[in-house]
């Protein structure tokens, strides 16, 4: 049986959002994001997009190239909301789902196709009841991989649908920007630059020794593939290493350590939220801590046995962070949990390797109610009622 994904994007999603809940937003440009001078971008709308607003963009550079621009705060109780009821549709339309964060997800679609009828009718029935029950938009990808699936929901973004025929891969990606290839970040495209590789078909031409030799065996080894329309192994366990994170940056620098912990809790329950979604765990604690105005570090710690709870990956990383801050203020903190990709949840805990026993697997039923209904049905973070702080 061949393989068949489908790589669901909500669009423009927290913008998609606002312009939902306030109709007096829909067709004027949307920045969600903190208005304060560190502020930043953390969504905005197709309309603020059109003169040159993105993402992770400081929301002053935003307000220059788009002065008429509404600002709204960031709200992610209601973006976490909506996200579930889409992945409850998603989950219902598929045999397999693995949400991959917030706003996205892979559906594997393997063997559907006599029961439910050519792909491209199945997502557009997919985007019809999406539409119907919450009023937003999504664009459906649709490939043999996961990775030409991912490439194909931006291509006719907003409201998009595009399918790669097995086959085609090759030739789909070589009409491909560079910029566009997933997992190719500017540093990397800059270096390629430098080397005199612009494009799609001029990083193709290139052996695998020499890209080897400048990137290193892993990451030249990946550029090559993708160059080729091979995937890479994204999402599916083939990679060595894996991580999931979370950080914010806060309108005002916070020197009070109860309330950091607080802001690390609320982060620290969305990635095992996320760990538990992707049916992962990991055994390295990381922290990224940022002092005024951009001096910037991380520090991590690895146990000899997987991650379980909120609460302990809470009170580890305020443990290293105690060690590194002392008292001054931060700006950003940002927490996450890394390892060994293949590793298996709920994997049999070695008898010998911790000098203290490992906190008990999270219940089952709790793990079923948060993929059900999220975390804030039952978690402590969810007590937390300030929705301002902005993703960055």
């Amino acid at each position: 049986m061949s393989t068949l994904f489908f790589h669901v994007d909500m669009d423009a999603f927290y913008a998609s959002v606002e312009q939902h809940d306030t109709p007096a937003l829909r067709g004027v440009p949307v920045v969600v994001g903190g208005r304060s001078g560190r502020g930043v971008v953390a969504a905005c709308s197709y309309e603020s997009r059109t003169f040159g607003v993105h993402s992770a963009m400081p929301m002053q550079q935003a307000l220059r190239l788009c002065p008429d621009a509404v600002v709204v705060p960031v709200r992610m109780r209601r973006y976490r909301e909506v996200s579930r009821q889409i992945m409850k549709i998603l989950g219902e339309s598929a045999p397999a789902i693995q949400a991959i964060s917030i706003d996205e997800a892979f559906l594997d679609m393997s063997g559907t196709e006599r029961l439910l009828g050519a792909p491209e009718e199945q997502a557009r029935q997919l985007k019809e009841r999406i539409r119907a029950e919450t009023g937003l938009t999504i664009s459906v990808g649709i490939a043999v991989s996961r990775f030409i699936a991912k490439l194909a929901s931006d291509v006719d973004k907003p409201d998009g649908l595009y399918r790669v025929p097995a086959g085609g891969e090759a030739d789909f990606v070589l009409q491909l920007p560079l910029k566009d290839l997933w997992g190719l970040g500017g540093r990397t495209r800059s270096r390629l630059e430098r080397l005199g590789v612009t494009t799609v078909a001029a990083l193709r031409e290139q052996r695998v020794e020499f890209l080897r030799g400048h990137f290193g065996p892993s990451s030249g080894t990946f550029l090559y593939r993708i160059a080729r329309g091979e995937d890479p192994g994204i999402y599916t366990g083939a990679g060595d290493r894996h991580s999931i994170s979370a950080e914010e940056t806060f309108e005002q620098d916070i020197t009070d350590e109860d309330e950091l912990r607080r802001h690390m809790l609320l982060m620290a329950e969305e990635v095992i939220h996320r760990s538990i979604q992707e049916g992962w765990r990991g055994r390295t604690i990381q922290v990224k801590y940022r002092f005024p105005p951009f001096e910037t570090h991380t520090a991590s710690r690895t146990l000899p046995r997987q991650v379980e709870s909120t609460e302990e990956l809470t009170a580890i990383a305020m443990e290293l962070l105690r060690e590194r801050r002392g008292q001054r203020p931060l700006r950003l903190l940002g927490v996450g949990l890394g390892g060994e990709l293949h590793e298996p949840a709920g994997q049999q805990q070695d008898l010998f390797s911790a000098a203290e026993p490992a906190p008990p697997p999270i219940d089952p039923t709790i793990v079923d109610l948060r993929r059900r209904f999220g975390h804030s049905a039952i978690g402590r973070a969810s007590t937390i009622t300030d929705d301002s702080t902005e993703r960055s």
